[in-house]
């Protein structure tokens, strides 16, 4: 079924573009279609209407999902959509209950963002002066995950070639999903970034300080080493900061500025 077909099972396409309208981040944008779509497709293979189901309709449609081998991160992440959604349609006058509310939430599993313990500001800016003063990798590592959305494996995988232009105005080339984006980066990053590249002209950004052998090229930081730096930030095992929660810190903030995660 096409993305015109999957609406039409809604009756009222308008509301959904309205509704995908008022979200101010295209990654949620385009993440909150997808869902709808999914549902609008599973309502019209299961004789149901999507803005008139029920509970029992949602609670059917998340065990479909379950069983078609969606991640628990997904399942929660189509809660949301549908809830949202409703919570719109209500507001449109498009209907008169939100479904989702009666359905129960998909349970957090480890590893979940939100089972992450949430870090706050004056937490963060210690762990950046830290960094600063750890290594240059440290310092551009942390400030791209908690204040430009870049993900672990993302900042890993940018080479030198991919910064471009001088603080304030920097940016770098990541790649989502196989596709080359432009993220411009704040003020923080762009000169941490630029301090890591240093003179450098090709390379990894990030790299390992064990080479293989004294003439060889550059190793490309691993997963691993970018969780040893960044357990360098803290003071003891018992409290050890993590990626997860700087990245939990950005969507924070980015929601708190107005984006609807």
């Amino acid at each position: 079924m096409n993305e015109s077909t999957a609406r039409s099972a809604f009756k009222q396409g308008s509301v959904i573009d309205a509704w995908l309208s008022s979200q101010s981040s295209a990654n949620t944008r385009s993440a909150y279609r997808a869902d709808l779509e999914t549902f609008g497709r599973w309502c019209a293979q299961n004789q149901a209407v999507p803005l008139h189901a029920d509970a029992t309709t949602v609670a059917a449609f998340q065990l479909a999902r379950e069983a078609a081998g969606d991640s628990a991160a997904t399942l929660r992440r189509r809660w949301s959509s549908l809830s949202s959604f409703y919570r719109f349609a209500i507001l449109a006058e498009m209907t008169d209950v939100n479904p989702v509310a009666g359905a129960q939430r998909p349970p957090l599993v480890t590893g979940d963002l939100e089972a992450t313990p949430a870090l706050t500001a004056c937490a963060v800016d210690a762990y950046l002066a830290m960094a600063a003063a750890l290594d240059p990798r440290l310092d551009a590592l942390v400030s791209l995950l908690v204040f430009d959305g870049v993900k672990v494996g993302e900042a890993l995988a940018l080479d030198v070639d991919d910064v471009t232009g001088r603080p304030p105005k920097v940016a770098i080339k990541v790649r989502r999903k196989g596709v080359v984006e432009r993220v411009v980066l704040g003020a923080r990053s762009a000169r941490a970034v630029r301090r890591c590249v240093g003179k450098r002209r090709s390379e990894p950004l990030f790299t390992s300080e064990r080479s293989a052998a004294p003439a060889a090229a550059p190793r490309r930081l691993t997963r691993f080493g970018a969780d040893h730096l960044i357990r360098q930030l803290s003071a003891s095992s018992d409290e050890r900061v993590t990626s997860n929660a700087f990245r939990r810190f950005y969507l924070n903030s980015d929601h708190r500025a107005g984006t609807d995660i």
